[in-house]
């Protein structure tokens, strides 16, 4: 087989090769940040053309085991105050965004409203380039962890919100990380159960999805020994806000061709 043609079968959106490499970027982000699976994959495997569920239906398994592990060894700094109010705003309003993805999932302007979303969440976040409503929205922390639930339901692209949220409130690395991976997982959970009859109809091959949750695993000890010790706040809102400016542009010009 010629050379180009086998890098195009390895490059193919089908390859488990292909789907390989998009967890371990995901979960690689995801061991340093608390978040990272579902936000970097998700618009990741809509660029390759994977339906909404199909994507869902992988990325939910891998990304709760990551958020239990981390929450197992980080227990001692997660900060329970904010936990308990992100179960009372944030649980309900995840479950009802999850109904109504369920309802539009094959909405073709999906992929532009999250796109839309992302690079709102870039721009305000990570760019702080509209500080005042940023402030203003932040401070009702109610209304917040609301919104966080339900777009993170809607477009499984909460993590953001949740992140940018704790980071401020605790910036404090390993309290910030283990109180994201605390409510993710919680964020996760309400998912798995709202979108279980959707989700259950999706044909997933249990061999898949189980080496992909042991390769996820993997790559979270490896980035969590070598890389997270050596990561500040700072370092990360730096990598992190062009990757979201990058996906929301990719995203969109995949929905205009």
């Amino acid at each position: 087989m010629p050379f180009s043609i086998t890098i195009m079968t390895i490059l193919s959106p089908d390859s488990p090769l292909f789907l390989a490499m998009v967890v371990v970027l995901a979960a690689a982000m995801q061991s340093l940040f608390g978040l990272g699976v579902l936000f970097l994959g998700t618009p990741l495997l809509l660029l390759l053309g994977y339906p909404m569920m199909s994507l869902l239906s992988l990325l939910l398994p891998i990304s709760l085991s990551i958020s239990l592990l981390q929450i197992a060894r980080g227990w001692k700094h997660v900060q329970w105050t904010l936990v308990w109010k992100f179960v009372l705003f944030a649980l309900p309003s995840v479950a009802l965004g999850s109904f109504l993805l369920r309802s539009i999932t094959v909405w073709s302007m999906l992929p532009v409203c999250i796109a839309a979303y992302l690079l709102f969440v870039a721009i305000g976040f990570y760019f702080n380039a509209f500080p005042k409503f940023v402030a203003r929205w932040t401070r009702n922390q109610a209304l917040y962890l609301f919104a966080t639930g339900f777009l993170h339901g809607l477009t499984n692209l909460g993590g953001p919100l949740l992140s940018s949220f704790v980071v401020t409130k605790y910036p404090n690395k390993h309290q910030s990380r283990a109180t994201i991976a605390m409510c993710y997982g919680l964020l996760v959970s309400v998912q798995c159960i709202s979108l279980y009859p959707s989700l259950k109809a999706v044909s997933t091959s249990n061999t898949t999805l189980f080496s992909l949750i042991a390769l996820a695993l993997s790559v979270y000890f490896l980035f969590d020994k070598w890389v997270f010790q050596r990561l500040s706040n700072e370092k990360f809102k730096q990598i992190f806000g062009p990757i979201v400016v990058l996906m929301s542009a990719l995203l969109l010009l995949r929905a205009w061709m």
